[in-house]
């Protein structure tokens, strides 16, 4: 695993898997399958995708790999684009490659899109020996030309926050939010076009106290523009199961009543008990009605994480209420560690995957799994029930998609697509023991 931060909580042995069971009236077929678009091989196009996928209006796919690229270890910005024919290869386009002499390094987040094309995105640096870069990668002009990169930001590691993991999103103004594992931050364009864009710091963590500590991944942005996120750390500093560094946090960051004040943070939820979950790696989904929905990684009462469901309290000032909606567990009949964010559909239902669970395979010379993809449904009935339905059991084979850490996304036709940060070819260049990642698509 190219990060050592999390500490896995082990169930059992896997059994091996017989049957997979979906539940009865779903939209997905049965006989659901992944169709991997894309193998990486490392180090020229890159490896180890740990962020999901966007798409233009053409249907060409763009996302980050932490690793590979030109100079073999600081990770790429890449290009899929459809087959011309039906049942044809995707073709991949490495549009930059990372050097780590000021560009950045290692990218773990998604991208995003401007009305002209742009893509922004962060690097984390994380072993390269910087705090991390927000960048615009900016199409050619002509067509057919080398996209050019901007470094817009250079974190210094101090109040302004270190080593940014996930991507960022834009309000309607232009403004760039985010969160560093220290920080929430803001970056606004300048008001001239050669002009520099202005960093803002909104929050600074305070690590080993009531506050959260390490956020790991994107905000959510409400219509008031208050922002929501996670920390993985932090909240009760003399947590009796996380210890002093607490069992992660969900914050919300809310912007000044008057221009030119200051914004201030509020932690709307500790983790402090294993029912409940602890550590969230994840970003957090907003529904119309308010309430916000996670995952953590560990925790539950299956030892896997769980998925949870986080609502606001009825009057202002009251205590914000979190209800599991499924427990993940180490096993052959589900998936454990959740750790992108849940991506939702116009009737409520959420869909994201797990690193591990579900068929027996290897990682790191441990049968952790391959993971799984998911659906959450929402029950039919107040007070009822969520239900699961696996949509896909990730394989042990030669050249399998397997463990997937990103989140997932939609595209034109309704397919399912993300990433797998390892498989794929399972002895590669650069990786010679759990592959160098995929690019995959659920169908219906």
């Amino acid at each position: 695993m190219q990060r050592d931060k999390r500490s896995f909580t082990l169930g059992c042995l896997l059994k091996i898997l017989t049957a997979v069971a979906l539940c009865a009236g779903s939209a997905w077929a049965s006989d659901s399958s992944v169709n991997v678009i894309y193998r990486f091989q490392g180090p020229t196009d890159g490896s180890n995708p740990a962020s999901n996928m966007i798409a233009d209006k053409a249907g060409n796919l763009y996302g980050t790999t932490e690793y590979g690229g030109a100079g073999g270890f600081y990770g790429t910005v890449v290009e899929l684009s459809p087959p011309s024919v039906p049942g044809g290869p995707w073709t991949e386009t490495t549009l930059y490659s990372f050097k780590n002499d000021g560009d950045g390094a290692r990218p773990t987040g998604g991208l995003i899109f401007d009305a002209s094309g742009n893509l922004y995105g962060t690097t984390s640096d994380s072993n390269a020996g910087g705090y991390g870069e927000i960048f615009r990668l900016s199409p050619p002009n002509p067509s057919g030309g080398a996209w050019t990169e901007t470094v817009l930001y250079s974190f210094q590691g101090s109040t302004d926050g270190a080593y940014p993991e996930a991507g960022m999103l834009f309000d309607p103004a232009g403004n760039l939010y985010g969160a560093t594992e220290t920080s929430v931050f803001e970056l606004s364009p300048p008001a001239s076009q050669n002009g520099s864009w202005t960093f803002t710091a909104l929050h600074d963590f305070v690590c080993c106290t009531s506050d959260g500590w390490d956020s790991l991944a994107g905000l959510a942005r409400d219509h008031q523009g208050n922002l929501y996120g996670t920390t993985q750390w932090g909240g009760f500093y003399d947590s009796d199961y996380c210890a002093y560094l607490g069992c992660g946090t969900v914050f919300e960051v809310s912007p000044p009543g008057s221009p030119g004040g200051e914004w201030r943070e509020q932690v709307l939820y500790r983790f402090n008990q294993p029912v409940g979950g602890f550590y969230p790696f994840s970003g957090l989904t907003l529904d119309a009605a308010g309430n916000l929905y996670g995952t953590t990684y560990s925790g539950g009462n299956r030892a896997g994480g769980v998925a949870f469901q986080l609502s606001p309290p009825a009057e202002s000032g009251g205590a914000w209420t979190e209800t599991v909606i499924h427990n993940f567990a180490y096993s052959s009949t589900d998936g454990a560690v959740p750790l992108g964010t849940l991506l939702s559909d116009s009737a409520g239902n959420l869909y994201g995957t797990t690193e591990f669970g579900g068929n027996p395979c290897v990682f790191d010379s441990t049968r952790y799994g391959c993971g799984i993809a998911f659906r959450l449904t929402p029950p039919s009935v107040s007070g009822g029930a969520w239900s699961e339905t696996i949509l896909f059991f990730f394989k042990d084979q030669s050249i399998s998609a397997k463990n997937p850490e990103a989140s997932l996304m939609f595209d034109k036709d309704g397919k399912l697509l993300g990433t797998t940060t390892y498989g794929g070819y399972n002895i590669c260049r650069g990786d010679q023991s759990d592959g160098c990642g995929t690019v995959f698509e659920i169908g219906r």
